[in-house]
């Protein structure tokens, strides 16, 4: 079974911010404009799990661990939907 990316609003240390998963677990994010941070954005961001950089910075230690963080290793043959990965 291949895994999937996938992505969401959510806040990030009391920010709302364009997040990017592989099954579940988040790999990298975008900050979103201020003029972005529009109230359905919000809504949807507080309806998502929070996270903070610690968060962060544990799940990317252990996609490196696993050789499996989208942008740091060749996982193309892993992912059906691959070319959802940001650049």
């Amino acid at each position: 079974m291949k895994g999937r990316i996938t992505r969401n609003y959510c806040y990030l240390n009391d920010k709302v911010v364009d997040m990017w998963y592989i099954q579940g677990i988040p790999f990298t994010f975008d900050e979103l404009p201020a003029p972005m941070a529009i109230e359905e954005i919000q809504q949807e961001a507080a309806s998502n799990e929070s996270y903070t950089m610690e968060d962060m910075m544990q799940w990317s230690d252990y996609l490196i661990a696993e050789q499996c963080h989208p942008l740091l290793f060749t996982v193309e043959e892993f992912i059906d939907n691959y070319e959802e990965v940001p650049e």
